[in-house]
């Protein structure tokens, strides 16, 4: 069953609800799970409710808000660090013990997403699941077994498994929905776009600061990349379209902003072109400069295939810049042919003919930009949590009718 969630729901008078949210993944770790969450968070508290986040213990990292839960952690890998909570610690019970709650939300399947559904089921709770990952794309973390297809095979079993221990499925994007319908999965799908807060991203506090800091004219073209950098994104890629085109705009540069597990192999990848001197890593940037850095840029890039609902796009077309992008179901509604950006095959060549094209019409950049701002206005936040208000008001209601039904079988039996 799938159910496409209209942008123009209104919202619910749903009062304040006592609300769960459970993650792998939070601060300090910067990835679209951990900023999503984060913006929730926040939406949902500035609209009157109660929010408790659960998530893993990060070493030397104390939260500077109240509301998150830290449950003791292990450290599953190093690179990229990514740490698991413990289930059943007396910390963990404990919390989750003493908390009332109207409805939970799991945003991840590992341990805390289980921790949700046992939870759930104990207290008679309604759970929400959002699909974030695709995690058959991500089997490649596990070192030496995991490209081989039992593995895959593993992969896909545990997606639909525990995706169907959600009452209610949120998927951020139609590639997501069509992906879990064919996984077989059962329960009813909801797509509610990310959101994020527009007017952050609509001009910049201090415009031209990020030319200033590598030294470019106000004419040089800046190319930009924003997110992880991990081998999925496929930044090689946008180094080699660069290294194609550099001769035809010669004063164009390719920056990098974020970090990760495959910077080194990227760095040592732009040392054998000839252009290493315009391309730079900036390495991760503070969110508040993030504004200055999308409004000194002029093209967005992506290479990769594995997104959900991209933050960083949402945040680029908001901030009025056109995009190139290889092929990929997850922009839907984000970049639109022709009108604020272009997709293209997996192709260099073709990918770096694009760029040329569009680097060199002025009146396109600028036509782009525009569009891409109006584009932007059906993905805030404030759409996104009346949205999901209305959803757990549904669900509240649903798991009551279910309860109430099932007590009044009880007792006709007896």
């Amino acid at each position: 069953m799938a159910e496409a969630v209209a942008e123009s729901n209104p919202k619910l008078n749903v009062g304040s609800l006592r609300i769960g949210l459970f993650t792998d993944t939070y601060a300090p770790q910067v990835n679209g799970v951990s900023i999503s969450l984060q913006l929730v968070s926040e939406g949902l508290q500035r609209a009157g409710h109660q929010v408790t986040i659960f998530a893993p213990r990060i070493p030397g990292y104390t939260d500077d808000k109240a509301g998150v839960v830290r449950l003791p952690s292990l450290k599953y890998l190093n690179d990229p660090p990514i740490y698991v909570a413990v289930l059943g610690t007396p910390r963990s019970t404990w919390s989750l013990t003493r908390k009332h709650f109207d409805v939970l939300h799991a945003h991840s399947p590992l341990t805390v997403g289980l921790l949700a559904y046992f939870t759930a089921s104990t207290k008679n709770l309604p759970l929400i699941y959002t699909y974030h990952t695709s995690i058959t794309d991500y089997t490649h973390y596990l070192k030496v077994i995991g490209g081989t297809g039992v593995i895959r095979h593993a992969a896909r079993w545990f997606s639909t498994t525990s995706t169907n221990l959600g009452d209610q499925i949120v998927v951020p994007s139609p590639k997501f929905q069509r992906l879990l319908l064919e996984q077989k999965v059962t329960k009813p799908i909801h797509t509610i776009p990310n959101g994020i807060d527009l007017s952050h991203f609509k001009a910049a506090k201090n415009p031209g600061s990020f030319r200033n800091r590598l030294g470019l004219k106000p004419d040089a073209p800046i190319l930009l990349s924003v997110g992880r950098v991990d081998p999925e994104k496929r930044l090689d890629f946008l180094i080699d379209a660069f290294a194609r085109l550099a001769d035809r705009i010669p004063n164009a540069h390719l920056v990098f902003a974020g970090d990760g597990s495959a910077r080194k192999k990227l760095e040592a990848h732009a040392a054998t072109t000839n252009v290493n001197d315009r391309i730079h890593f900036l390495g991760m940037v503070n969110r508040v400069e993030l504004p200055d850095l999308l409004h000194d840029a002029t093209v967005f890039l992506s290479a990769s295939t594995t997104e959900v609902h991209p933050i960083s796009v949402i945040e680029a077309i908001a901030s009025g810049l056109p995009l190139v992008a290889v092929q990929d179901e997850a922009f839907e509604g984000m970049i639109v042919e022709n009108e604020n950006g272009h997709l293209t095959p997996l192709d260099v060549g073709t990918f770096s003919d694009t760029l040329v094209k569009l680097l060199s019409d002025p009146k396109k950049l600028e036509h782009y930009g525009k569009r891409s701002s109006e584009l932007s206005e059906k993905f805030s936040i404030e759409g996104q949590v009346r949205t999901l208000e209305n959803l757990y008001f549904g669900a509240i209601l649903q798991n009551w009718r279910g309860s109430f039904v099932s007590r009044i079988s009880a007792r006709l039996k007896f």
